[in-house]
């Protein structure tokens, strides 16, 4: 099967889901609500490409399974934000977002894996585990943020390390795409 249509779709997904991820910036509830809401669009999408896609490898399965858990989970805890503003119903939905990232951070796992599982077999000019650093950026970058914001505070350079570290990913799916192209394109060629 070619993957290079559902990873084009699954590569804007995931801008739509960067850019998205900036409205969490505003501090006007409309603002994060919209950029919510659209945040889990593209993961709404995420989720189709990965169904789509559990055929390929089991690891896609599980990628599907878990990014199918943190949308539930995340459509819950946006629900919670109109059922009232309880402290019981404010640590409920904090518990439902967290549950629902690390599921989302499971899937992502398995998502990159797989898409590196895929290069040497498939025989794609990309290099092998690379693709693995779309996984580990976002993480190294969120850890480091939160240091900069822990010394000091309200610190710019927080957020550009945070940026750049939410950007890595994307630059690195769009290499792995023009492999994964070039070579459906061009299967004979070795």
């Amino acid at each position: 099967m070619k993957i290079y249509p559902s990873l084009r779709l699954l590569w804007a997904a995931l801008v739509v889901s960067a850019v998205t991820g900036l409205g969490s910036l505003f501090p006007e509830n409309g603002v994060s609500l919209a950029a919510s809401i659209l945040n889990l669009a593209a993961y709404g999408v995420v989720l189709y490409i990965l169904h789509r896609l559990s055929e390929e490898s089991a690891r896609f399965g599980r990628a599907f399974s878990c990014q199918l858990i943190s949308l539930v989970l995340s459509i819950l805890a946006l629900a919670c934000t109109f059922m009232g503003t309880s402290d019981m119903m404010v640590h409920f939905m904090v518990l439902l977002m967290v549950t629902g990232s690390l599921f989302s951070l499971i899937s992502q796992y398995h998502m990159y894996w797989a898409l590196d599982e895929r290069v040497i077999p498939c025989g794609y000019a990309y290099p092998a585990r690379r693709i693995r650093w779309c996984f580990y950026t976002p993480l190294i970058g969120a850890v480091a943020a939160s240091f900069i914001q822990t010394l000091f505070y309200q610190n710019p350079a927080a957020l550009v390390v945070q940026l750049v570290c939410q950007l890595a990913p994307l630059v690195l799916l769009w290499q792995y795409l023009r492999a994964v192209k070039n070579r459906e394109d061009d299967p004979l060629h070795i």
